[in-house]
């Protein structure tokens, strides 16, 4: 779902952070809530899904002040795997360097 063509457009297979941005500012509004099923939506929306969302911001906030991390084989592309979630067939390996105080 996270990369199919009909959805995200014909450069659905390519890193592009810059998709979501309208003018040089981010911008992304989903056109339908079901479209992004992780939490549901509707009457059956998880009743947890606003404070998971700010652990998620909190947690990746915390461990990028703490460490830095970089992806370790810069000579190939990641692969992806089939599946319902986005995954790395064989991982994505990277180095974790803990920053200087």
């Amino acid at each position: 779902m996270g990369r199919m063509e009909q959805v995200w457009g014909s450069d659905c297979l390519q890193f592009n952070p810059e998709r979501w941005l309208k003018n040089g500012r981010y911008s992304y509004t989903p056109q339908d809530l079901y479209k992004l099923p992780v939490f549901q939506a509707g009457k059956r929306v998880c009743l947890g899904k606003e404070i998971s969302v700010v652990e998620m911001k909190c947690v990746v906030l915390a461990v990028i002040r703490r460490f830095k991390i970089q992806v370790a084989g810069l000579n190939q592309a990641p692969r992806f795997a089939p599946g319902l979630t986005a995954a790395f067939r064989g991982g994505l390996p990277v180095l974790v360097q803990e920053r200087e105080p």
